[in-house]
C-alpha cells in the first residue's frame, strides 16, 4: 500500500481539530461549524462532526472496532493499514517531520491530527477537547481498545512539550481552547475569542 502525501488543503486558514477529551461536546462541534472552520475530527469525535473534512484515527484496532466510520464521507487518515483508509507513513515519535507523505507520531492521535494540519497549510490551529487527561467524552473504551494511563498522558504531554517550539519557529499558531486542559505547552485562549478572528477565507 502506497503512502498517502497531504496536499495544501487549507494554506494560511485557521483549521480546528476536534478531539475527544471530555471537554469536547456537541456544542462545541456545533460552534465550529457554524463558524465554518476546516476540522479534523478524532477517532469517535466524528459522530459529533459527521461534517469534518477529515476523520483521523491512527489505531488499526479502532477501525476494525467502528467499521463503520468507513462511511465518513470526508477524507478517512491513519498511520495503519486500513482498507479505504488514506495512509501516511510514521517515522517516529519526536518533532515535526517536513515530509506531506509522514508524520511522528507524538504516540497519540491528536499530536498526528495536529502534525496533518501543519502539511496542510494552516497558519492557526485550534485543539478542542485536547484534555490530556481523563477519559474521553464517551466515557472509556470498549474492551478490545485500550484506555489511556495517567503515566501515558505525562507522556503525551510531553512529546507536545518538544513540538511546540518547532511549530512556534515555523509561525504556526497553536492555540488550545479546550477548558480544564492538561496541556500548557499552547497558547490558550476561549474559543468564542478565537473564533472572531474567523473569515470568509476559512470557507474551503
Amino acid at each position: 500500500m502506497s503512502f498517502w502525501s497531504v496536499p495544501r488543503l487549507w494554506p494560511g486558514a485557521t483549521v480546528a481539530i476536534l478531539a475527544s477529551g471530555p471537554s469536547m461536546n456537541q456544542a462545541v462541534a456545533d460552534r465550529v461549524r457554524a463558524a465554518g472552520l476546516p476540522a479534523i475530527a478524532i477517532n469517535d469525535t466524528y459522530q459529533l462532526a459527521p461534517w469534518a473534512d477529515m476523520l483521523y484515527a491512527a489505531d488499526e484496532a479502532w477501525w476494525n472496532r467502528y467499521p463503520e466510520a468507513l462511511a465518513f464521507a470526508g477524507l478517512k487518515v491513519s498511520v495503519g493499514t486500513i482498507k479505504g483508509v488514506l495512509r501516511l507513513q510514521n517515522t517516529g515519535v519526536s518533532g515535526f517531520d517536513p515530509d506531506p507523505a509522514c508524520v511522528r507520531t507524538g504516540s497519540n492521535s491528536g499530536y498526528q491530527a495536529l502534525h496533518i494540519a501543519v502539511h496542510a497549510g494552516a497558519r492557526r490551529i485550534l485543539l478542542c477537547g485536547m484534555n490530556m487527561a481523563g477519559r474521553h467524552w464517551f466515557g472509556g473504551h470498549p474492551q478490545g481498545l485500550a484506555n489511556t494511563s495517567d503515566a501515558l498522558y505525562e507522556r503525551f504531554r510531553r512529546n507536545f512539550g518538544l513540538l511546540a517550539p518547532v511549530l512556534k519557529a515555523m509561525d504556526v499558531d497553536v492555540v488550545n481552547v479546550t477548558p480544564f486542559s492538561m496541556l500548557t505547552c499552547f497558547r490558550t485562549a476561549e474559543l468564542a475569542d478565537e473564533l472572531t478572528f474567523t473569515g470568509a477565507s476559512n470557507h474551503v
